[in-house]
């Protein structure tokens, strides 16, 4: 077996054991509250996704339209996993997340940079940072640590995109990232367009060629990304043309805040303030004696440094997930940065040196986090857990239903009826004499079909935004069946034609690469 094997099989045992330690470590200290009950009511709502994004089994039989709003295609693998079981399920899939988040960094920072020690180092730090702690601990939701696999992918991408080189991966890192967390995705949009300004101090750029190759890229990219998220993005539209669904903001954390609780006396400031300038002059050194992709990351990241910080708002906008999202970005550009710092300073030591320096940041990467964790005082922990019925759970994802209470309405009165659901269908079962304006606490939907004693009626929108019908005198058998509408099924099959082309150009592009080596290479 080759070196290179050996390599790679080593490094695959330490990101499975470290993954392994992150799920133990999760498990006995993580908070078992509300969102992570969402999030594995989310995955078990997976049940029937591909033929309606409506499930009734779950969110108190309300309708909820949450796989409308959210993404769901990167949940998939979770749902399978969570479906044979829950406790031991999810812990599967959150290993797979970190051990996936150590490989994926640690492949595109080694294909950039050349050099394995780095590729390391930036794989142990990003995985094991103070933010993806903070991902996964405290906001936990599912999306928003998955979305870290992703990341390196981009700008990996995105660096040979500049270079004219190739597009297939930038356009897959996008598109995985709209499908997991599309604020993300619009905080790394909002990162790249400023390179194609900075291009321009780029030798390589300093032809026409160039740029009018760059442009037909540019819309290559833009097309499949599109083409390859319309099964999430046409859906989604659809339903907030007609209902305008607005998220409620997210606290953002305050660094000025967090900075000045620390009380530094006036030699303490100084002392910092020096610390601060030797570091911005470590900085320069690294602008200066690095390549030009190492100053474009420098370059982004002190505006995005100033929004994190500053916590920029605009009215009648939520932009506070985006900034979270564009507090990731930073994260990663800073990790690339202290990885690159520490190789200058280390470049000319043995090998064996290094090894040992290798050893401490694993060592002192996990300590960090085992210390973190273990000041978390969690009310429930996940073991805990297993009395939970997630088909009850709600959660106020902006379903009017969820505000009813599961109440049958008759005539504006509350009234009890007989009730049956199976993924995406509901029955439901009601006794009157007379005729009745029966309201169902069922989220109203495009792409519902409603019978009546198997006829097909007209469903009105109650005042409280949910499903109403007129019931005959007498037994009524009310029937609910939702499946995706025209413009989600055609969606849907956009979205896969987009699939199938991109993975065409991407197969191709790598055959033609293969062809390429020389045969005794």
């Amino acid at each position: 077996m080759s070196n290179r094997s050996w390599k790679r099989i080593i490094l695959g045992v330490i990101f499975l054991l470290l993954s392994i330690f992150y799920t133990a470590i999760f498990y006995r200290q993580a908070n078992f509250g509300n969102t992570m009950v969402f999030n594995i009511a989310h995955l078990k709502g997976l049940d029937n996704i591909l033929t309606s994004p409506i499930n009734f089994n779950y969110w108190n039989h309300s309708g909820s339209q949450i796989n409308l709003f959210s993404p769901w295609l990167t949940l998939l693998p979770g749902w399978l996993l969570v479906k044979l079981n829950v406790f031991w399920g999810f812990g599967v899939y959150l290993t797979a997340i970190t051990f996936l988040t150590f490989v994926s960094a640690y492949f595109y920072m080694n294909k950039f940079s050349h050099d394995t020690f780095e590729a390391v180092l930036f794989s142990l730090i990003y995985t094991l940072s103070f933010n993806r702690f903070n991902l996964v601990f405290h906001e936990q939701r599912l999306e928003n640590y998955i979305a870290l696999i992703f990341l390196p992918m981009i700008y990996y991408g995105a660096y040979l995109f500049f270079k004219n080189k190739t597009w297939q991966t930038l356009t897959w890192g996008l598109v995985l990232t709209v499908w997991t967390s599309p604020y993300l995705a619009i905080s790394v949009g909002l990162t790249l367009l400023p390179i194609y300004f900075l291009m321009i101090f780029s030798k390589r750029s300093h032809h026409w060629r160039y740029w009018g190759r760059l442009g037909l890229n540019s819309l290559i990219v833009l097309a499949f990304s599109v083409l390859a998220t319309l099964g999430f993005i046409g859906p989604l539209i659809n339903q907030q043309v007609g209902q305008n669904v607005q998220q409620s903001p997210i606290q953002n954390f305050d660094y000025i805040s967090w900075f000045q609780d620390f009380n530094f006396s006036m030699m303490q400031l100084y002392l910092l303030m020096g610390i601060g300038v030797l570091l911005l002059l470590l900085l320069l050194l690294i602008f200066l004696k690095s390549r030009f992709s190492y100053k474009l990351i420098i370059l982004e990241m002190i505006p995005i440094a100033a929004v994190v910080l500053v916590r920029w708002q605009s009215k009648g906008i939520d932009v506070s997930r985006l900034i979270m999202s564009l507090q990731t970005i930073l994260d990663l550009f800073g990790i690339i940065i202290v990885s690159r710092i520490i190789i200058l300073i280390f470049q000319e030591f043995p090998s064996v040196f290094k090894l040992l320096l290798l050893t401490a940041t694993i060592a002192g990467t996990s300590y960090f986090f085992y210390t973190q964790a273990i000041q978390i005082q969690p009310k429930q922990t996940f073991s805990a857990s297993q009395k939970v019925d997630y088909t009850k759970f709600v959660l106020d994802y902006h379903d009017h239903a969820s505000n009813g209470k599961n109440e049958f309405l008759a005539n504006g009165k509350k009234t009890t009826v007989s009730s049956f659901t199976r993924s995406s269908d509901y029955w439901v079962q009601y006794y009157s004499p007379v005729s009745t304006t029966l309201n169902l606490p069922v989220q109203n939907y495009a792409g519902y079909n409603v019978q009546l004693n198997n006829e097909q009626v007209a469903i009105k929108k109650s005042a409280r935004k949910t499903l109403s019908i007129e019931t005959h005198p007498g037994k009524n058998i009310i029937e609910i069946h939702t499946r995706y509408d025209l413009i989600g099924i055609v969606s849907l099959l956009l979205n896969l034609l987009g699939f199938i082309f991109l993975s065409y150009f991407s197969l191709h592009n790598l055959r033609w690469k293969m062809k390429k080596v020389p045969e005794n290479s």
